[in-house]
């Protein structure tokens, strides 16, 4: 057996602003479906993910998820 403890203190500040936009046009016969993701992490140490699904079942249905993370520590900036 091992004995696994630690002590985590966590301090989190947050502000978040989502601007988004879709316009989507499509003609299909049958069944159709899309996923996207997009992940950026800047910074020193950094991480991203993305993952997507997609499943069509013809003449049922269909269906599609999207999934992305990004992390990073340190600081930085961007201009743009």
């Amino acid at each position: 057996m091992y004995d696994v403890s630690f002590t985590k203190l966590v301090n989190i500040a947050e502000l978040t602003q989502v601007v988004k936009q879709i316009d989507a046009s499509a003609w299909v016969h049958g069944n159709s479906a899309m996923a996207n993701a997009t992940a950026d992490a800047l910074g020193a140490n950094s991480v991203t993910e993305t993952l997507t699904q997609t499943t069509v079942a013809n003449g049922v249905g269909s269906s599609s998820v999207s999934e992305s993370l990004s992390a990073t520590s340190g600081f930085h900036w961007h201009f743009g």
